[in-house]
């Protein structure tokens, strides 16, 4: 990753430069998340949020193909042999968190998987203390891929540190 890595007050920030990029950030990423994990990513339309997705499925071993469910709301992709399973969730048209609940999607928080929501704001006062919140921005107007991503985890302040400590050691791109 053409990483401008950076880190302040709970926030890490990192910079991609293509989609490919930010598939491998999400591949990476996923090799430190744990069943029962929820990522809530937001941005404006075009900003990444279904590219990174399909990193952290493949990165998970789940099944794909995946895009954006912005329609049906939720995709199950079920696990592979020795993967998580990744439910991915669009909110972008429901209009606040009591129709995601109404409908029962809040019950997949507590499924043996990784819940992945775009367009989380929508939703974000259900969503329990230990949801990791990345922002995806585009960045540079001259380079259409260029993103700019900003992490936060703040109920859980070790596992961000640790993902930090990660990020220095390994190159994930």
């Amino acid at each position: 990753m053409a990483k401008t890595l950076h880190f302040d007050a709970g926030l890490l920030v990192l910079t991609s430069i293509s989609t490919e990029q930010t598939m491998a950030f999400g591949r990476w990423l996923a090799s430190h998340l744990i069943a029962d994990d929820i990522v809530c990513l937001d941005g404006d339309l075009g900003a990444g949020k279904t590219v990174l997705t399909r990193g952290l499925a493949e990165g998970l071993g789940s099944q794909g193909p995946v895009s954006s469910p912005t329609f049906t709301l939720m995709i199950e992709h079920p696990a592979k042999p020795g993967g998580l399973a990744l439910f991915h969730f669009d909110a972008y048209r429901l209009s606040d968190s009591g129709s995601f609940c109404e409908i029962g999607l809040d019950e997949y928080f507590t499924q043996k998987g990784v819940s992945v929501i775009e367009w989380g704001e929508v939703i974000a006062d259900i969503l329990p203390p230990q949801t990791l919140y990345i922002l995806l921005l585009q960045q540079d107007l001259n380079q259409s891929d260029s993103r700019r991503i900003e992490i936060t985890w703040p109920g859980c302040p070790d596992r961000l540190a640790t993902l930090i400590r990660r990020l220095k050691e390994d190159d994930p791109c």
